[in-house]
């Protein structure tokens, strides 16, 4: 009991302390902050589900290091946030049919795909990850219903694991990653997308990763078509019942 109790003092000065480092701290649905060439998002799309309790959520950032800080009441509700690092230009906010192309880029024509980042990160005993996600369209006018693959990349995670089913496991430059596929359908938004999941088995909180090797995989397997236009790259923690905190000491995304 004594040894949970100093956990417990020791997890909540953590969070304090990342805190009083910030220069600027949003605790809002969908608040940004510009840091670097990037932006923190507040993102908590599944808060909604919390029933009973408090559910917080908060993204802070210096003009060195950023990150978000989160304390749910600890019951099973799936997936209630995921504050992020974000780039590129969002589906999300195109909720009806647009116009003009607006894609970030053609995934045919990147070259270079990688990025390289360092975390300090404290959390319970609970459900979380640490991963990347990007959005593939079928059509270069990015819209909710032009999504046709979510693609996220598991760098770590705890008692959690991704939607879809195992279908096999690749061995990369930066690690041996065991993949996870899928079909999500959206019948409140009248759309559906395939899901794609490259799950780390050897998990860490700080790395490189090579995204054009995980594409390269996927066409080979022919999960990706020829057209495919790629909106936004992200980088978050999607949580479900626990609470804790990351520190983003370095952040570098390279897409050529």
């Amino acid at each position: 009991m004594r040894k949970q109790l100093l956990n417990i003092l020791f997890f909540s000065f953590s969070v304090i302390s990342f805190s009083q480092q910030s220069d600027q701290e949003m605790a809002e649905n969908g608040a940004t902050i510009k840091w670097q060439k990037y932006e923190i998002n507040n993102n908590k799309w599944g808060e909604h589900k919390i029933k009973k309790g408090v559910y917080s959520q908060t993204i802070f950032a210096t003009d060195t290091a950023a990150g978000w800080k989160w304390q749910t009441p600890g019951k099973k509700y799936g997936v209630v946030g995921y504050p992020e690092i974000w780039f590129g230009e969002s589906a999300w906010f195109n909720l009806a049919d647009i116009k003009t192309d607006n894609y970030f880029k053609n995934i045919n024509e990147v070259k270079t795909f990688e990025v390289e980042y360092k975390t300090k990160l404290e959390v319970n005993d609970k459900k979380y990850n640490l991963a990347f996600d990007f959005w593939l369209h079928n059509s270069p006018k990015v819209a909710l219903q032009t999504i046709g693959i979510e693609v996220m990349i598991w760098e770590d995670y705890n008692k959690f694991k991704p939607f879809g089913k195992k279908v096999g496991n690749i061995s990369t430059t930066f690690g041996q990653y065991d993949i996870y596929r899928g079909h999500i359908i959206k019948k409140d938004l009248k759309t559906s997308w395939d899901y794609i999941a490259f799950v780390r088995k050897e998990k860490r909180t700080s790395g490189k990763v090579n995204v054009m090797e995980l594409i390269n995989q996927m066409n080979k397997r022919n999960y990706i078509g020829q057209n495919v236009y790629l909106s936004s790259f992200e980088f978050g923690t999607e949580i479900l019942n626990s609470s804790g905190n990351i520190l983003v000491e370095h952040y570098e995304l390279k897409i050529e």
